[in-house]
């Protein structure tokens, strides 16, 4: 039995495709049981976060596997396999184990050492470990790239002085706004991004007005960063009084349009406004860009502001290598008593 990876990541397609090929949390359990009814497919695990879509699955034959999980992705989200095969990539045996370790610990993150990826692979893993759709193989695995996400963690600093998605929104805005004084921020959603995000926005502008609108209750968040909270409803009019408005929800769609923010320009009378989506699938209309004084940002367009040089980190991505190699060698260990069976004479 082997461990097969196919997916893509921010390396290998931008966001545009990306959002295409997301599984949310609502579709999760149902393309788990339709992947596994693929007869190559003996357990799989979906990880899909806003920098990458990929498959774990447990497999005998990986060339005919690798052929079934990306027709079971073109036919999930009724995209053409021609159209898969340029952006997507497959690991499979040592390579797809490694890889998997790796992203745990953040070393295949577009921002080094930042710590939500170990919390959506653990996600993932239980996921598809409650819908039955794990084996031993698979149960085994990702209960080591855990351990090995958390050490790397615990006994590295590679997330020392790390950046995240919150933190380069507010570097974009301050860029923008020299003023550190009274800029206004309107929130939609309630989340663990919003979340980080305000706090960014509070330490970092004095006076910083934070609203906040989402489909259920956004007390506790309000409460928290001392802001307010408004009808979802009433997002729109919101809009016109705000500097920066940033979007993450679970959407699956724009929920701020172009045709939208056309009708406010007279309210807006040639106020600036940013616009910040650190959503996948995208929840705001890029068409915006083209109103005057109305600039869009995608998650990938945050991401292209970290700092590439990692210099000063070297040493501790060194570090997370050399534990990833010694736990791996523990789990090939293992792998070779339980699936590599000896030759009785």
């Amino acid at each position: 039995m082997h461990l097969l990876v196919v997916g893509i990541n921010f390396k290998s397609a931008d966001v545009s495709i990306r959002e295409k090929l997301h599984f949310s949390n609502e579709v999760n359990s149902d393309a788990l049981n339709m992947l596994n009814a693929y007869q190559s497919i003996n357990g799989s695990v979906i990880l899909s976060t806003c920098n990458r879509v990929e498959i774990y699955a447990a497999v005998n034959n990986v060339e005919k596997a690798s052929d079934e999980i990306i027709d079971f992705i073109s036919t999930f989200h009724s995209i053409p396999v021609a159209s898969l095969t340029p952006v997507i990539y497959k690991k499979n045996c040592r390579e797809a184990v490694v890889h998997l370790f790796k992203v745990t610990s953040s070393l295949d993150s577009m921002v080094l050492g930042e710590y939500q990826i170990q919390g959506q692979v653990r996600d993932a893993y239980f996921k598809a470990k409650d819908s039955q759709s794990t084996n031993s193989m698979l149960n085994k695995v990702f209960q080591t790239a855990i351990q090995i996400g958390k050490k790397v963690r615990s006994e590295t600093k590679i997330g020392d002085g790390s950046v995240s998605v919150a933190t380069l929104a507010v570097d974009m805005a301050k860029h923008i706004f020299t003023n550190r004084r009274n800029l206004n921020v309107l929130l939609i959603g309630a989340g663990k991004i919003s979340k980080l995000t305000a706090d960014c926005f509070k330490k970092e502008f004095e006076n910083c007005n934070i609203t906040i609108t989402n489909r259920s209750d956004a007390s506790e968040l309000a409460e928290s960063v001392d802001g307010k909270v408004i009808e979802y409803s009433q997002r729109f009019a919101a809009i016109a009084h705000n500097d920066v408005i940033i979007a993450s929800t679970s959407a699956p769609n724009y929920i701020v349009c172009r045709h939208e923010i056309s009708m406010m320009q007279e309210a807006l009378k040639g106020k600036t406004l940013i616009f910040i989506d650190l959503s996948i699938p995208r929840n705001i209309d890029p068409d915006i860009n083209k109103i005057e004084n109305c600039f869009v940002y995608s998650i990938d367009d945050i991401n292209k502001l970290i700092d590439s040089n990692l210099d000063k980190r070297n040493f501790e991505v060194n570090e997370a290598e050399k534990i990833i190699e010694d736990i791996s060698e523990d789990y090939f260990e293992w792998y070779s008593k339980q699936f590599i069976m000896p030759t009785m004479m």
